[in-house]
């Protein structure tokens, strides 16, 4: 359970996210992550990339999830203190901004944040 952590840990991702982007473009960047592809998948139903954009849907809920449970750029700022006062903050950033794209495999952020929350 640990090495999940050690990968990507959602909760931190979305929380860097918000703490450097702002909350309002966060925010509606979750919703239009979740939305988008849904309406993708209902567009093209009964093909093979419906299934795609649906499970993509379903993969971004739990960062739309925490976006809301985290609720401001202030409180962001409080859960992410620590990685942004690190000597190596550029090199932190950008680790998440990679793992950010683990997001476009299908089950990746759902299985991690259930895991990780679980866990804690």
């Amino acid at each position: 359970m640990k090495a999940l952590n050690n990968i990507i840990n959602i909760r931190k991702l979305v929380a860097l996210d918000l703490a450097l982007n702002g909350w309002t473009f966060i925010t509606i960047e979750s919703f239009a992550s979740v939305l988008f592809p849904l309406a993708l998948g209902i567009l093209f139903f009964g093909t093979v990339p419906s299934i795609y954009f649906f499970l993509l849907s379903l993969n971004y809920t739990p960062v739309l999830v925490y976006n809301l449970l985290i609720g401001s750029q202030r409180n962001a700022r409080k859960e992410v203190r620590a990685e942004l006062s690190k000597p190596s903050r550029t090199k932190i950033i950008r680790k998440y901004n990679l793992q950010q794209l683990i997001g476009f495999i299908p089950f990746t952020f759902i299985v991690l944040s259930i895991f990780q929350e679980i866990q804690n």
